[in-house]
């Protein structure tokens, strides 16, 4: 997630004024440290992938409350990269690197009284002074690595740092799921689960119909099938009667029953959980039956559903309901101690820029964007207009697969594992970013940059559709290999949508970044979608998404009105 270009209200949105006397030489210590806050960046940034189901369970929230998580963190984007440009340019790069760094460890720390209080509101308010210190980093970093060196190596430097910067957001969710996301231990032996038992009851089970499978599913040992519960198919669970499944999960131990209960359809687990009795309830560990009803949550119920789901809580005894609750509430401290570690290495990193051997380096802005050029002169070229908006539905479209992904893999139909280990995959489509950007800067020294855009878009459409309709390991791995195909997308687009603007590029870059609010829109409505229609469908939003970037790349970002353009050049 390297939306690493500077915003033109930055104090230097032009490097190339300056000389090389001006700039700083003796650099590999300072760009050992701005390096490793462009990692950190990016590392914050992807954590909120592992924050999202993790506060999704502690609050009960459904997909749409929780998506607030990323409209917060981008939209302090859209509302303070104007505010920090004009602190940056009051303050310098250096003052502005530690003032952005200060913020953000602020808000690191913010998680602590958060989860103190066990309040969603004050997470978000401190994600929100997070975000805000990480765009003040934004504005102020990128053109202060350009300026740790020579001008004519300024390009390498800012490979270097925004390889680092992809390099945090791959580790990101891996680290985070190992720090936040609980790893959960069944109460099923190993043994039986790998059992060559076990795997030939999945087998029958996949390739009976369905009356053959449930008079197989009562022959079968209680401990061995809730094993292959969890190892079938997506759409044998859903042809399993429900009725059979419900007279099958009282033969199961509650401890077992709690290992099978995130294995079930939606429909299937509310009858489930509604038949058992108070005794039982009360005998079901707290971890799989918050789980349980935090995948209800954000489940497709129907209205009738709906009312069971709320009838079933409200009649949760007493005793089960404080269990649950004071399980929430531990879950949410689990936080506390992960940001304000990182909170102390902001500060650290801060403490460095301030002390070390770094200078508060300055550069001439770029030539003057003339006050008679409006950010509607920049509009009126189709080619910005379409680009604001394909940064807009880029962002949205990226930020949104990677903060539903944990989510989408536990589905039974789907990935059937447990968040820690989805998180895994999270970082895989994070990783194939990083590692496609360095085979599409080879590829589009070669070919034209419209068309490669245009065809990753168009294959990443392909690969939305079969997340959309596959289960399975199928659908697992074409939402991982999306990450592979979004990685030029950012850049591409933003060159394209600055492509011979003359006078003008410093609006329309300005439009651009800004357009970035989109991490904060479209995962928000596709939380909404989510709600009504369910997880998998509602990935209709990011194919939506890719299509325009498709028409983008293929004639929207086309330049017209050659001669008006060479005219505002030579301004």
């Amino acid at each position: 997630m390297a939306f690493n270009a500077p915003p033109p209200s930055s104090p230097a949105a032009s490097i190339a004024n300056g000389t090389d006397n001006a700039r700083y030489t003796d650099y590999p210590l300072a760009m050992g440290v701005i390096t490793t806050i462009f990692f950190m960046w990016g590392f914050l940034t992807c954590l909120n992938d592992i924050l999202i189901p993790h506060l999704k369970a502690v609050f009960e929230l459904n997909y749409a409350r929780v998506m607030l998580v990323q409209f917060t963190f981008f939209g302090a984007y859209f509302l303070m990269s104007l505010p920090a440009g004009r602190l940056v340019a009051a303050l310098g790069y250096k003052r502005g690197i530690v003032s952005g760094l200060a913020i953000a460890a602020v808000g690191a720390f913010g998680f602590w009284p958060a989860a103190t209080l066990h309040s969603y509101g004050a997470f978000l308010g401190a994600l929100f002074v997070l975000a805000t210190g990480i765009t003040v980093l934004q504005v102020a970093a990128n053109p202060y690595v350009a300026l740790l060196g020579p001008e004519r190596t300024s390009s390498s430097r800012l490979t270097l740092a925004q390889a680092l910067n992809s390099l945090g957001t791959t580790l990101a969710p891996y680290l985070g799921g190992l720090l936040i996301l609980a790893a959960v231990s069944s109460a099923i032996p190993k043994n039986v689960q790998d059992a060559p038992e076990t795997q030939q009851l999945i087998s029958s089970l996949n390739e009976q119909p369905a009356a053959q499978a449930v008079q197989t599913m009562q022959q079968a040992p209680a401990e061995r099938l809730a094993a292959a519960l969890g190892g079938i198919a997506g759409p044998t669970l859903d042809k399993l009667p429900t009725d059979a499944l419900v007279a099958q999960s009282e033969r199961f131990t509650p401890a077992v029953l709690g290992a099978v209960l995130d294995k079930l359809p939606s429909d299937k687990l509310l009858a489930i959980l509604k038949s058992q009795s108070a005794e039982r309830l009360a005998a079901l560990p707290s971890e799989p039956l918050a789980k349980a009803l935090d995948s209800l949550t954000g489940s497709h119920l129907d209205d009738a559903q709906t009312t069971q789901l709320k009838q079933f809580r409200d009649g949760l005894p007493a005793t089960v309901s404080d269990r649950l609750k004071a399980y929430r509430e531990h879950q949410s401290e689990v936080v506390k101690l992960p940001y304000v570690g990182l909170g102390i290495v902001l500060l650290l990193l801060a403490a460095g820029v301030w002390l070390f051997n770094m200078p508060a380096l300055t550069e001439t802005t770029e030539k003057a964007d003339t006050s008679h050029h409006t950010l509607a002169d920049a509009l009126s070229h189709p080619h910005v207009l379409f680009g604001v908006l394909a940064i807009f539905f880029y962002v949205g479209a990226e930020v949104s697969i990677g903060s539903f992904m944990v989510n989408y893999l536990s589905l039974p139909n789907i990935g059937q594992m447990s968040e820690q280990t989805a998180t895994h995959y999270v970082s895989l489509y994070w990783g194939g970013a990083m590692v496609g950007r360095l085979v599409g800067s080879a590829l589009m020294v070669r070919l034209s940059p419209r068309k490669l855009l245009g065809a990753f878009a168009t294959i990443n459409m392909l690969l939305v559709m079969t997340t959309m309709l596959t289960h399975g390991m199928v659908a697992v791995y074409s939402v991982v290999a999306i990450g592979l195909f979004n990685s030029i997308m950012f850049p591409t687009i933003f060159a394209l949508g600055i492509e011979r603007l003359g006078p003008l590029t410093g609006k329309a870059s300005s439009l651009l970044i800004m357009a970035i609010v989109g991490g904060a829109i479209v995962p928000y409505v596709q939380g909404m979608v989510a709600d009504h229609i369910g997880v998998q469908h509602a990935f209709f939003l990011p194919l939506f998404c890719y299509a325009y970037i498709v028409f983008y790349g293929l004639r929207g970002s086309r330049i017209h009105d050659t001669a008006t353009l060479n005219s505002l050049r030579a301004v």
